[in-house]
């Protein structure tokens, strides 16, 4: 299931999600050699490539979708880019390059993408999430003009960032209190593309947000579910997704900048994350809720993917940097 769709039930599978937890599948092979997870990579992979569209763009939705996704295609691109660097495997440098072509071609003059959305008509800011594997694809495709396009994207976004420290638009929906999960790919999305521009000032930027939702959690002994533009939080749950995905942030930032208090930060928002997963022997022992309470506002009563999947990044991060102490 992926992030931008919430089923009930165990479900077909779900492109998205698949395509990102590639990376992930690749970084914990040297930990558990015994699970061939480079060969479960590469079978994700090229069931990813076998989804390609005519156009170079890939699905959202569930398997068998057709329906070309913006979003979508970026989250696989991360994965599809992890597998190439691995095997060096022209099949995947060729969906990667069409699914960039596609997504460059449908960039708007003002570095917008307004077709293609999750919700018609409307243009989240967690799209940078987007402009950084186009970035990061960018690298092996060497083409200048897309680096220039990205950063009229980038610009785009970094347009909508208030005075607080907030960012408009950084939810699933238009005016709507925006989860920790969609704030950390917003996030994450300028952290990541900032390193591989060497813009220091968007940079800058990123950290200084980071900060003030440092800060705000500090002062409240925990971060918000969801949070709205003005920073009022919603303590009634915990965004368990979004916490793990900040904690890689924060320990990213961390290997920046060497603020401790980042990684302090890192380490206290996987507590509750720790605390929720199953570990009962039964189909969900390893996973991790949408929420804490199971019943709070972020996928009610389900286990998604990929709250396992960032849980996994936030543990193999925090421990190489731990083991450096």
């Amino acid at each position: 299931v992926g992030s931008e769709m919430c089923i009930r039930d165990r479900s077909k599978a779900y492109p998205e999600t698949t395509g990102y937890l590639i990376s992930t599948l690749i970084d914990y092979d040297d930990l558990f050699p015994n699970l061939k997870l480079v060969e479960k990579s590469v079978k994700c992979a090229d069931w990813i490539c076998s989804l390609s569209l005519e156009n170079g763009a890939l699905p959202g939705g569930l398997e068998g979708s057709k329906k070309p996704s913006i979003f979508n295609t970026g989250q696989m691109l991360i994965g599809l880019n992890s597998i190439y660097s691995l095997t060096k495997d022209v099949k995947y440098y060729n969906t990667i390059h069409n699914a960039v072509n596609w997504l460059c071609q449908n960039l708007e003059q003002n570095g917008s993408w307004k077709k293609y959305s999750y919700i018609e008509g409307y243009t989240p800011s967690y799209y940078t999430r987007v402009v950084w594997p186009v970035l990061a694809s960018n690298q092996y495709i060497k083409n200048d003009e897309i680096n220039l396009l990205m950063q009229r994207a980038l610009k785009y976004y970094e347009e909508r960032i208030n005075k607080n420290l907030s960012i408009r638009n950084w939810g699933f929906k238009k005016g709507h209190r925006a989860f920790t999960h969609t704030i950390a790919y917003t996030l994450r999305g300028f952290f990541e593309s900032s390193v591989i521009l060497k813009n220091d000032d968007l940079l800058n930027k990123t950290i200084s947000i980071s900060e003030k939702l440092l800060k705000i959690s500090a002062y409240k002994g925990r971060l918000a579910g969801r949070y709205s533009e003005k920073w009022e939080g919603d303590y009634n749950f915990t965004c368990l997704t979004g916490n793990a995905q900040l904690s890689v942030l924060f320990t990213k930032i961390y290997s920046i900048n060497n603020d401790v208090r980042f990684l302090n930060a890192a380490l206290f928002y996987m507590e509750p994350v720790l605390k929720a997963q199953v570990i009962k022997n039964n189909f969900k022992y390893g996973a991790i809720a949408g929420s804490s309470p199971f019943h709070g506002r972020y996928l009610t009563l389900r286990y998604p993917n990929w709250a396992t999947k960032f849980f996994l990044d936030a543990y193999l991060i925090l421990k190489k940097h731990i083991d450096k102490l």
